[in-house]
């Protein structure tokens, strides 16, 4: 694997792959203005997701919940959690799962990430950074 420099400092490069982006992608109801594709790996579904890099949460929605209760594949739940968005306020519960972001050219990235798990949520799914990408599960201090 190739080594990153900068400044003196060796960094190991974390992933080696790329991905289209799906830009005004048409998503049921909504338009995603930034969309990527996503695999549930526990459930084995590829979705294209809002990536929202302002977003504190990442959302699974209708769709996911039930496809991951029909195969009893979430676990714990880490905690319940009340979001407020444009499309008003919801209730679910955390879970950490592995998802993959499937690149188009080089490696994917398959990672586990704080979802929040919300029947209610008749959007696409959400692809939040802050707590995805950054893994803060802590549903109390938040």
């Amino acid at each position: 694997m190739t080594d990153l420099y900068q400044k003196n400092r060796t960094f190991s490069r974390w992933n080696t792959g790329a991905a289209y982006l799906h830009f005004l992608y048409e998503g049921g109801m909504h338009r995603l203005v930034t969309g990527i594709e996503c695999e549930f790996l526990a459930i084995g579904t590829k979705q294209i997701v809002l990536l929202d890099t302002g977003a504190e949460w990442s959302v699974a929605g209708y769709e996911i919940c039930q496809s991951f209760s029909d195969e009893n594949a979430l676990g714990n739940p880490l905690g319940k959690k009340r979001i407020s968005s444009r499309l008003g306020s919801f209730e679910g519960h955390l879970y950490r799962i592995d998802v993959c972001l499937p690149a188009s050219w080089g490696e994917s990235l398959t990672m586990e990430c704080t979802f929040l798990f919300c029947e209610d949520w008749e959007a696409s799914a959400n692809f939040g950074l802050e707590n995805a990408v950054t893994g803060k599960p802590d549903a109390e201090n938040r």
